[in-house]
């Protein structure tokens, strides 16, 4: 299987991380026990395309100045005030020894009892931890709910079957999804006491926000970005 190709340039220290991402470069390091330390700066354009298609659970080759290093995306970190990638972590792997991965829960199909019975088809763990070959890590895991034809059915870890090269390290006794009645909430009028109304003052309503408040945490989470 030919893997994802990904770019990546060695960064030399001298440009901060803010004028890489004017750049529309993301700072990135890429590491893994047994391997050196690798600071470098990956194409926004690139990697966006190469998480959306290998996320963290697919191997893909890093080419970092013509040498390929065989890598999973490990972690990124987001900008909070535009939701765009700030930070990867790469790590660095032996495509011959087994690694740690978490692997995100899918449902597909629907459930009978959602029609029968007005009811929700819930994913209470998102996500499994299996130990494998780097090849073998699932993209995803799919719970196919439209055997769940009862409130109440749920499917456990120790339901699936990954096969004999995954091994599962989740708890087995842990639910990963489950179909559950819809709560119906009746909208109550509750009547306020004459000693608890207050009337809004010529300058506003009390209680309103402080001039400014948003403002100033925005300007908060720019510093705490620098």
């Amino acid at each position: 299987m030919e893997l994802l190709v990904l770019e990546a340039k060695t960064r030399d220290g001298k440009a901060s991380a803010k004028t890489l991402r004017s750049e529309n470069m993301i700072p990135a390091v890429c590491y893994g026990k047994g391997f050196d330390n690798h600071q470098l700066t990956v194409e926004y354009q690139s990697f966006r395309r190469a998480f959306k298609q290998a996320s963290t659970t697919q191997v893909i080759n890093l080419d970092v100045e013509f040498k390929k290093l065989p890598v999973l995306i490990h972690e990124i970190d987001y900008n909070p005030m535009t939701d765009r990638f700030d930070h990867v972590d790469f790590l660095q792997i032996d495509m011959n020894k087994k690694v740690t991965a978490t692997v995100p829960v899918e449902i597909v199909g629907l459930s009978p009892a959602v029609k029968n019975f007005n009811a929700v088809v819930t994913i209470v763990k998102h996500e499994i931890e299996v130990n494998c070959l780097p090849m073998d890590i699932p993209h995803e895991i799919t719970v196919d709910v439209s055997k769940m034809e009862n409130l109440g059915d749920a499917f456990h870890v120790k339901d699936l079957n990954l096969g004999d090269r995954v091994e599962i390290l989740s708890d087995p006794e842990e639910t990963l999804v489950s179909v559950n009645a819809v709560e119906e909430f009746v909208e109550q009028s509750v009547e306020v006491p004459d000693e608890l109304k207050t009337e809004p003052t010529a300058e506003g309503a009390e209680g309103a926000p402080a001039e400014g408040g948003e403002a100033k945490a925005e300007e908060k989470a720019e510093e705490k970005k620098e």
